[in-house]
Formats: structure tokens, C-alpha cells, sequence
């Protein structure tokens, strides 16, 4: 008897394969049509359920067919087991139909999402103390860095077709491979397995370079947080930091923001209380400083500094703005030459009302806090005849 009925349980056996096949390999296989990443991912979540309860359904019914025709003729059988292996495939074919009609009546949220715009922030060190080389080339780092409300844009667009393409509104700025979105979109796709499609970015420049506000890295940072949007957006913040960490040490702070405490290389974040409403008035001057030559004055000059982030934890804590410009600190400062026009640029923010002001990063750009937006901006507006990249921000 079993021989007559053995091929009903062919087409169960084989939807059971495939399904579990693909739970294996998800995104790889699942439903059988090729589809845009989010249009795959409804289609999977509807078809890979549904193809589990049929085969199990179809392999107790062709038992119980069995069982229950066991005293009819041979020839009987037969008849009864070639349709049921008929209806078997039916019913397999069918299980399209309900994706497609949820495909259908879903057509702006698969499409919605096909290009997303993210904000990638300035930051500015609070705090920056460099300490020892590390055996790995890099320095231990003690930095209390924060986001502030200067941007650049990013426009990422999924399912283009072939590559990484990317597009500037800055001449200047190098767009392929070695450009760091370029490289934390290849990032995103290897560390996730998701199949790279084609991705078109395009970066709307306004953040100065070379000037210590993190702009490269937070631009890094927008596409990360643009490609979990478009691809994964399930994806936890740890993973996407951890992809962020093996681009630059700024990066995982540019994915988070706000106000943290960076150790190490600047990957070991540690949020902290936010800081005080301000403003910032941040002035990048013509000069530019190589950071790799910056880290190599520190290195020549032994000038380490190996305290600690104490006092401007406890002045975020107690919500204390002027405590908090009092614990302003940067390690670089020291290994530029008395006469350098930094120097100058904070006397300046000082004088214009400036609560503290400091060099950020590595430099050349400096930053002035100021408790009120007005004197904020008129600062920035006596700034900018003399320096005309002069920004002016909210904290974030």
C-alpha cells in the first residue's frame, strides 16, 4: 500500500526542505521571486509560514488517505493517490496568491523606503585627553564628546541596480572606494550578509574638513543608520556600532550622539546626563592640521595626559553650564605654537561672550558655548567676516 502512496508524500517532504532551507539561509531563499529588500521581507514573512503549516497539513492528510483507504482495490488507490497529488501541487502553486495580493495592496510601503535622508551632525570634544600609544598604533583615549546642530546630508537610495555609486555637491571631496561612506556602506553589507542590490549615495556638504568636527565620521554615520532603514531595521543599535567602531574611532559616537564619554580608541562609549541647553559657534580658520601629524607632536613631545573625565561628569550631572566650560580641556592644544591663530580665535568667542571655548579634535576648528541663541549668533555674525566657515548651532 505504502508504495502507492509514497509520491503524496513527495510535494510535502519537499515544501518541508525548502522551508527549512531557508530559515538556514535566510534572505537567500524564501519566497521564489526576485524582489526589492523590502518587498522580500513581507513577501518571506507571509510565504514561509504559510509553505510550514501546508506541508505539515498535506503529509497528515495523505496519512490519513491512506489509512482510511486501506480496504479499497489497488486500482482505486492509485486514482485517489494521483489526485491528491494533483491537489497537492494546486494548493502549493496557490500559496502565491496571497503574497501577491499583499504585495499589491502594499506598493507605497515597499516603495516608501527606497530613499531615506539622514542628518550627519558636527561633534565637538568637551573634553579630549590623549594618552600612550597602544601596542595596535592607536592612543588611549579619555574624551567627553558631543553632537551639535550643524549638518551635512545624506540621501541614500536602495535597489539602483549594480554598485555603490556616490554623488557630492563638493568638488573637492574624493568619491569612490576610499571615501569613508563609501567604505561603511561595504561595511553594512558584509557584516549583515544582506545582498547588495545597488545603493546611490549622494552627500550634501557643508561641515568643513579637516577641522576636528567628526564630519567624515558622522557622514559614515548616516549611512549606516540610512542603510538599517532601507535594509534591517531591526538591526540593534551594538550591531551598528560595532560596524561603526571598525570604521574610525568617531564613528560609533557619530551613529549615537548626544552627550557620551569615549575610552580606548573612542569605540567604548558610556552615555552621559545630556548637556545643559546651549548654543555653539564653531570657526574653522584657513589653517588645516593633518591629524596623524597631530598624534605624532604628541608622541614626540611625550606630552600624555592621563587624567580623567571626573569633573566634567559631575558638572553634566549637576547640569552646570559654566562648570562644564571650566572642565574644557584638549590635549592638542598643547603641542600647537603659542602664536597659532587658535589661540586667537578663542580670545575672540571669549570676548563675544563665549562662556569657554576650545580647539575640537585633533583641530583646526574651535567652538564657543554661549548660554542664549541670540548673543550665539551675533557672535557667529561678527565671526564670519574674518573666518566665513562660522557655524552656529543648537546642542543636541
Amino acid at each position: 500500500m505504502l508504495r502507492i502512496w509514497i509520491g503524496t508524500f513527495v510535494i510535502p517532504a519537499l515544501l518541508l526542505l525548502y522551508a527549512a532551507l531557508s530559515a538556514i539561509f535566510p534572505g537567500r531563499l524564501g519566497y521564489p521571486r526576485s524582489l526589492p529588500q523590502p518587498s522580500k521581507k513581507l513577501a518571506d514573512g507571509i510565504f514561509l509560514p504559510w509553505l510550514w503549516k501546508l506541508a505539515l497539513a498535506l503529509a497528515a492528510l495523505g496519512f490519513m488517505l491512506m489509512q482510511s483507504t486501506r480496504l479499497v482495490e489497488e486500482g482505486t488507490q492509485r486514482v485517489i493517490a494521483l489526485a491528491v497529488m494533483l491537489a497537492e501541487a494546486l494548493l502549493a502553486a496557490a500559496l502565491v496568491i496571497p503574497v501577491e495580493r499583499a504585495l499589491l495592496n502594499q506598493p507605497d510601503e515597499a516603495s516608501k523606503e527606497d530613499a531615506v535622508t539622514e542628518l550627519a551632525a558636527a561633534k565637538v570634544n568637551l573634553l579630549l585627553r590623549v594618552g600612550c600609544k597602544r601596542e595596535d598604533g592607536y592612543h588611549e583615549l579619555v574624551s567627553v564628546m558631543q553632537t551639535v546642530g550643524v549638518y551635512d546630508t545624506l540621501t541614500v537610495t536602495a535597489h539602483t541596480g549594480g554598485d555603490i555609486q556616490m554623488t557630492c555637491d563638493e568638488p573637492g571631496l574624493a568619491i569612490d572606494e576610499t571615501n569613508l561612506c563609501y567604505k561603511a556602506a561595504v561595511k553594512f553589507f558584509s557584516c549583515t550578509g544582506i545582498e547588495n542590490d545597488g545603493v546611490a549615495i549622494h552627500l550634501q556638504k557643508r561641515l568643513p574638513m579637516q577641522a576636528g568636527l567628526g564630519g567624515g565620521s558622522a557622514d559614515a554615520a548616516a549611512v549606516l543608520r540610512a542603510l538599517r532603514r532601507l535594509y534591517a531595521p531591526d538591526l540593534p543599535d551594538a550591531e551598528l556600532e560595532t560596524m561603526a567602531a571598525a570604521l574610525g574611532s568617531d564613528v560609533p559616537f557619530c551613529v549615537r550622539g548626544g552627550t557620551a564619554l569615549a575610552k580606548g580608541r573612542g569605540e567604548e562609549l558610556t552615555e552621559l546626563p545630556p548637556l545643559p541647553t546651549c548654543w555653539f559657534v564653531l570657526v574653522k580658520p584657513d589653517a588645516a592640521f593633518s591629524t596623524g601629524k597631530m598624534y605624532g607632536l604628541i608622541d614626540r613631545r611625550g606630552s600624555y595626559d592621563e587624567g580623567g573625565a571626573d569633573a566634567m561628569a559631575a558638572a553634566l550631572q549637576a547640569g552646570d553650564l559654566k562648570a562644564v566650560c571650566a572642565a574644557m580641556d584638549n590635549t592638542f592644544e598643547r603641542v600647537i605654537p603659542p602664536d597659532s591663530e587658535i589661540f586667537a580665535i578663542r580670545q575672540r568667542l571669549a570676548g563675544l561672550g563665549a562662556l569657554g571655548a576650545r580647539m575640537s579634535g585633533s583641530g583646526s576648528a574651535v567652538f564657543g558655548v554661549f548660554a542664549d541663541e541670540e548673543t550665539a549668533r551675533m557672535a557667529a555674525s561678527a565671526l564670519r567676516g574674518t573666518y566665513p566657515a562660522t557655524f552656529c548651532g543648537k546642542s543636541e
